[in-house]
């Protein structure tokens, strides 16, 4: 028993540690970087993930599980928004994330699997804001997904003018509205991603941004 809560606190420390060097380094980081980082020997970080792959992807799965944490706490007519908002800034956080897992060796069905939960909440949510009366009703999830994949696309772009991605934020999501609730502000978010080691934080957005 006592070995396997250290397998699973040397898992925890490890992904943890991953997103932190990432976020610094860039997805192709050394992964000897992250092993240092999680205080674990080489060993332990190929016993639990054997290639970059493995490791991206558990990353992910972190990432997709905090946000169905987050979904489960909050069940307003704006869940749909803040999911967005959320993962928006987590792809700023680490950018190519995504990306690299799709292209790396790692299993279909794993892959699927993720896709499948992230679909699965922006599902319910689009429910929950078409009958709230928060989503104009000829808007689909798939329009939702392309929305998302914009605001991937304003990303990876880095650096643009008019305020970047707080500014598309405000664009795409007014562009799914009712008119009745177009002018409302775009939701802060609240996952602000902060490594253990280097508290760097992702910017807040400039106040006229949200507006």
């Amino acid at each position: 028993m006592a070995e396997r809560r250290d397998a699973l606190r040397n898992r925890a420390q490890l992904v943890a540690a991953a997103a932190d060097v990432f976020r610094e380094q860039g997805v192709g980081a050394p992964l000897d970087a992250v092993a240092r980082r999680a205080q674990v020997g080489r060993a332990t970080l190929y016993r639990h993930f054997p290639d970059r792959g493995a490791l991206l992807a558990a990353v992910l799965e972190d990432r997709v599980a905090t946000l169905e944490d987050f979904a489960a706490e909050h069940e307003g007519e704006d869940l749909l928004e803040r999911l967005m908002v959320e993962m928006c800034w987590y792809q700023a956080d680490v950018p190519g994330l995504v990306a690299a897992v799709n292209e790396s060796a790692v299993e279909n069905e794993r892959l699927a699997a993720v896709t499948s939960r992230t679909l699965a909440l922006l599902r319910d949510a689009h429910g929950v804001a078409l009958r709230r009366g928060a989503l104009r009703p000829d808007v689909t999830v798939d329009d939702v997904l392309l929305t998302t994949a914009m605001l991937a696309g304003v990303v990876s772009a880095r650096e643009m003018p008019g305020g970047g991605v707080e500014r598309a934020l405000v664009l795409l999501l007014r562009g799914l509205r009712t008119e009745e609730h177009a002018a409302a502000p775009v939701p802060a978010a609240q996952l602000r991603v902060r490594s253990t080691s280097n508290p760097k934080v992702l910017p807040e957005p400039a106040p006229d941004a949200v507006e």
